[in-house]
């Protein structure tokens, strides 16, 4: 406990000299005083996401992978089950559930052929947006503890929150609001492109070069968003095909 206090106290002693750079002497105490709060409550809001993140994990359906991942976008899914749910599947598709790991994930749910990394940013997305819905003292810290996870991945900041789905800006926002903010208080501003669920199952094809000029993600051999790869990605049209050579244009379809 001890040494918790000094690091935290480190962190706030860091924070302040950062804001007494970028601000004027004037307000430096007040921030001073909400960064203490915000942190001091820290170890408190970890414990209750901790503690609610296993109740609602034993609360998950005995579905298959697929299965959990097609439950989060099921019409009329209440907000509990569905975070289980989104838990329950980031558990089994990434190594210690934990969202800064997503592209451990790989391959496809067959035989709909659905990339396993971008259904495992599905779960962080919406087990995210389930909890924020709930009426628990562990649901909000539990949100922070899944986006923020998914920040300290630099992969993951970029294709998923740089580059966010429409359902990013109100979910930060309400988070925000109510005070779940990641360190130094800020929400990285992202673009938005397309809308949840970044997973699809792979259908028709595209050459390389109108994939290029449409500005989709390339997804490799496992799934992964990659600089080049098997599979393209169309983040607006919410749809994922295979790459194919340009002389076999013909056979294109999207």
């Amino acid at each position: 406990m001890k040494r918790k206090n000094i690091l935290l106290g480190m962190l706030i002693a860091l924070a302040v000299g950062w804001l007494a750079a970028e601000s004027g002497a004037a307000d430096t105490e007040g921030r001073y005083e909400e960064l203490v709060r915000r942190y001091g409550n820290r170890p408190e809001m970890a414990a209750a996401a901790a503690e609610y993140k296993v109740h609602l994990q034993a609360g998950a359906e005995k579905l298959s992978p697929v299965g959990l991942w097609k439950s989060l976008f099921l019409a009329g899914q209440t907000a509990e089950q569905g975070a289980a749910n989104g838990l329950a599947l980031l558990s089994l598709l990434v190594e210690d559930g934990d969202p800064a790991k997503w592209d451990t994930a790989a391959g496809f749910f067959l035989p709909s052929e659905v990339p396993k990394p971008l259904a495992a940013a599905d779960a962080v997305y919406m087990s995210s947006l389930f909890l924020m819905k709930i009426d628990h003292e562990g649901a909000g810290p539990l949100a922070l503890w899944l986006m923020t996870r998914f920040l300290d991945s630099s992969r993951g900041k970029h294709f998923f929150i740089t580059t966010g789905p429409a359902e990013y800006p109100p979910l930060v926002r309400e988070m925000t609001a109510r005070e779940l903010a990641p360190p130094f208080g800020v929400w990285p501003e992202g673009g938005v492109r397309g809308a949840l669920p970044f997973g699809a199952p792979v259908r028709g094809w595209i050459s390389y070069g109108s994939a290029l000029t449409k500005e989709m993600v390339f997804l490799d051999g496992a799934g992964r968003p990659a600089s080049n790869g098997r599979y393209a990605w169309d983040r607006d049209r919410g749809r994922i095909y295979a790459v194919v050579e340009d002389r076999r244009r013909i056979f294109r379809r999207y």
